[in-house]
């Protein structure tokens, strides 16, 4: 099995770089296309919520621990207790120092995300996690073969269910946490999309002009390629202004 993967991304218009609060594992894919021949392997994308605070942080703990193997197995909620108080004493620090009041509110209340993994493994099998609303697309040639956790553009919506640093915040999780598994042949082709990029895929199958040709040229083009089609689809009003990530994996 050979995969190769490459990530783009994007932050909101107006916005700097640092100030883009999604987040990609494994990191090296941002800047060359990554082969791996290792089995399983795994991918991650993760979508800060811009409303709350160091959101961006968060997100990059996540699609770490995912890519590490920590999340994807049986000891999903000690994991992820481990990462909650990481979060929390690395927040005790932040508040030892002056803040305004609202800040501060941010701060105790913790951090959101939306997470997506997707494991491969030599045997022609993929696994999926998801919780809230980044998206995964898996096609076939000129057809797709899964989508998870959306089914469709009306999928999403202006408030999902999140993965919070507080854990007091997500007492309802393990209704909230979805998984997926299916095939893989040789040529398949895999995307994990940031909601706002999951949403406008799903919008061009539904219009019956699938975004596949798109996504194979912005993985031809580089980085600079990806950015001047965010701008033209944000342009016309065919993609929401929010950071935005396409992880774009190949499987031989």
């Amino acid at each position: 099995m050979i995969v190769t993967a490459r990530a783009f991304w994007a932050p909101k218009a107006g916005n700097r770089t640092d100030e883009y609060e999604d987040a990609f594992w494994p990191l090296n894919t941002a800047k060359r296309a990554a082969k791996r021949r290792d089995t399983p392997v795994r991918f991650a994308v993760a979508d800060g919520a811009t409303e709350t605070s160091f959101s961006g942080l968060w997100a990059r703990r996540l699609v770490r621990a995912y890519g590490e193997g920590c999340l994807g197995g049986d000891d999903w909620d000690g994991w992820l207790r481990r990462l909650q108080r990481e979060q929390a004493a690395w927040y005790g620090e932040v508040l030892q120092k002056p803040l305004p009041w609202y800040a501060e509110d941010k701060v105790r209340d913790g951090a959101y995300a939306a997470l997506l993994g997707l494991e491969l493994t030599a045997a022609g099998e993929w696994r999926g996690l998801a919780v809230g609303d980044c998206c995964l697309i898996q096609w076939r040639g000129d057809e797709m073969a899964a989508a998870f956790p959306a089914q469709d553009a009306a999928f999403f919506t202006s408030r999902p269910y999140l993965l919070s640093s507080n854990a007091a915040r997500n007492g309802d999780l393990q209704e909230q946490v979805l998984r997926a598994e299916g095939q893989w042949l040789p040529g398949d082709r895999f995307a994990l999309l940031s909601d706002a990029l999951g949403q406008w895929a799903l919008r061009e199958v539904e219009a019956g002009s699938p975004p596949w040709a798109a996504l194979a040229a912005i993985q031809g083009g580089g980085q600079r390629t990806f950015h001047h089609w965010v701008n033209d689809l944000r342009a016309s009003s065919a993609l929401r202004n929010d950071d935005v990530t396409a992880l774009l994996i190949a499987v031989e």
